[in-house]
Formats: C-alpha cells, structure tokens, sequence
C-alpha cells in the first residue's frame, strides 16, 4: 500500500499527458455567466460540464463503494466539490472557498471513522480529461482520483493531513459501462437529470477494493462501488425539491434508483439495471421506475419538517424479464440532517416474468440519500 501511496503524484502527474484538456479550478466563483454542457459530446464524460462555475452553478464528483460482506456496514463516501456557498445544501456551512471534499467512513461495525464530521479545504483544484474518464486533484487535501483509460478503473489515492492523517486506496474495477441518465455512454445522449440539473454515471457499479489505515485501525474490504457527476447552473435547491437516490446489488443485478420532484412537483427518474457487464435498462421513462417510502414515517412527498422513512419500495420494468420489486430497508444512517438523509441498506428483491409468478427471493447491500427541501 505505501508503495501505492508514494506513487500516487506521479500517477496524477502523467494523466496531464493524456490528449485531453487540463481545467484549473479556482478556489472561488467566477463573475461571469456559466455555460452549461446537456448534450454528450465525444469524450469528456467525466470532465467539468459547467465553465466556468459562478456564484450561482455547482460541479462535483462523487465516489461511495459499500461492503459486499454479510451483516457489515462498512463503507466509504467521499465527494469532491466545486461549490460556491449556497449552491449546494451539503455538507452543511460555510467556508472561505468553493473547493470542499467530504469524507465519510463507516466500519463494519456501523461506528463512523473519525473524517466523517470534518471537511477537506483546497486550495486549487486540477481535473485532467483522458476518453471518457477523468483523473482530479483537490490540492491541499491529500485526497486525488485518476482514471485509466485503457481498462476503465477509476483509483482513488489518500495521505491526508486534514482527514486526521488517512492513508490508502480504493480500487474501482468497472462492472458495466459508463451511462447517462436516459441511456447509453455514446455522443449525442442528454446528460439534463432534470431541468437545470446535469448527471453522468461514469461507474453504475463496480467490484470497489478499500485498504485504508483510518483512525489507527486498517479497514479492508471488497464491495460494490459507484461513481457519478452531478451540476448545474442554478442553486441544487431551486431545480429539486426532493429525491430518492440510491445504488445497490440484488442478487446478480445491479440498480441504481432517481425518483425526482422538482421544486414545482414535477416527477422524473432514472432507471438503471445491469446485470454483469451488461445494461439492461437504461432510462428516464416515468413508466420503467417507481419509488416510495415505507414503514415508518412514509410521508410522501417528503418535506423538511417530516421524519426520515424505514424503507423504501421500489420497482423497476426490466421488459421482457419482468419487474423487478424491491423492499428497501435502511440499516445505518450515515447523515440524518433536517434536509438530507444518507444511509447504508439492504435490498430484498424479486423478480415477476410477464403473466407469471414472482421468482425466489434475492438480497444484497446498497448505500442511499434523500433530498427534502421543501417545507
């Protein structure tokens, strides 16, 4: 591992002689109007889609990757952003720059390492575009990502003096193909998630190897990762009112669940299932999602003032496979703040073939949030 860690400078270093753009992020907004990108383009899936980021407009990157293990609740969340203060309702406060990372770790136990009530302050930033793919830098925290081109996997490198002196890796090898919201990776696709909102999904799942050294302890587990993008032009909370978001392995599947209200309740979703390497649905199609609350505290549409639910219901139209029915149930809550919940869960699922019976039951982990930013 810490041959790794001494590697990880030039491993970002040699991504700058990739053959795609090198963008410098200020720590602080532009004054001028941004551009926002919708419409995919050739390469640059996983670059910075809103140039440059005013006052008003936001880009992140995120990463999470969830044990796989029976009865573990380990796992790692960590998001790079560039938000300006007011873009974005998370992580909650104020700081003197738009360039934050935020790091939260769980062990197997469900105790939370130590980094995850703190926040990481750069001082500039560096994404560097390579394909589809991306290799970023926030400087000054110790914490960088880079992509290889050539397989796909995404590494994400830590020696952090910030995050209480965090060292390590996480590994994500790709299990399917990059996707955007309504379809597949290819030129041409909208990347909008919802008005004013864009998203990408470079990684819907992949096999995620974590061998970190994390409040004196080494944490090591395999696990299903995930990787997304997500901008805008405008405050995250003028676009959303609320939002079921959430991944996770069901028996041999994998999903990945938006069901969207915006600010004026409009719905939206999208619908991701892959099973291996394959995609069997990709879409924004009212018709191939549904989620709700369950149990306890299932105020639908949520609001800021309403408890966070026990689960969720979920089903997704698989075509002629059938429907695929989940129950959702949370495990661990991760964040219960008033606007936003983020949680480990555990999926049961079942599949119904067209005109039949539903199939055995199958299980398997998952990691969600939820937006309420509505009274």
């Amino acid at each position: 591992m810490l041959g790794l860690l001494a590697f990880t400078g030039l491993a970002f270093a040699n991504s700058d002689c990739s053959t795609g753009p090198v963008y410098n992020l200020p720590p602080v907004a532009s004054n001028g109007t941004s551009q926002v990108d919708y419409i995919a383009a050739a390469t640059g899936l996983n670059g910075p889609h809103v140039h440059p980021v005013n006052a008003s407009a936001y880009d992140l990157w995120y990463f999470d990757v969830v044990d796989t293990a029976p009865n573990s609740n380990a796992s790692v969340v960590l998001v790079f952003f560039d938000t300006p203060p007011g873009t974005f309702p998370f992580p909650p406060g104020s700081w003197n720059t738009s360039l934050l990372v935020t790091l939260a770790i769980t062990f197997p136990n469900g105790t939370f390492a130590s980094t995850t009530t703190e926040v990481g302050l750069a001082t500039n930033a560096t994404v560097v575009v390579d394909g589809e793919g991306s290799s970023g830098n926030w400087e000054g925290v110790g914490l960088n990502w880079t992509y290889d081109v050539v397989t796909g996997a995404y590494d994400v490198f830590f020696d952090s003096a910030q995050f209480d002196g965090i060292k390590g890796s996480i590994h994500f090898q790709p299990r399917g193909a990059a996707r955007y919201p309504c379809g597949p990776g290819v030129p041409g696709q909208t990347m909008r998630l919802v008005p004013n909102a864009g998203y990408v999904n470079p990684l819907p799942d992949a096999v995620a190897t974590v061998d970190l050294i994390v409040d004196g302890e080494r944490l090591t587990f395999t696990g299903a990762g995930y990787h997304d993008q997500g901008w805008g032009p405008q405050p995250f909370s003028s676009a959303v009112g609320s939002w079921y978001w959430g991944h996770g392995r069901v028996g041999p599947y994998s999903v990945v669940w938006f069901d969207i209200l915006t600010a004026d309740g409009v719905e939206y979703v999208s619908t991701y299932v892959g099973k291996g390497d394959t995609a069997l649905v990709t879409s924004c199609d009212l018709a191939s999602q549904q989620v709700r609350p369950t149990g306890n505290n299932a105020t639908f549409p949520p609001t800021s003032s309403s408890p966070k639910p026990s689960g969720y219901h979920i089903t997704m139209d698989l075509g002629a496979e059938g429907v695929l029915d989940m129950n959702v149930s949370v495990v661990n809550q991760m964040f219960d703040l008033t606007e936003y919940m983020r949680a480990i869960a555990y999926i049961n699922g079942t599949i119904t073939p067209p005109g039949g019976k539903p199939g055995p039951s199958m299980g398997g982990p998952a990691l969600l949030e939820q937006f309420a930013l509505q009274a």
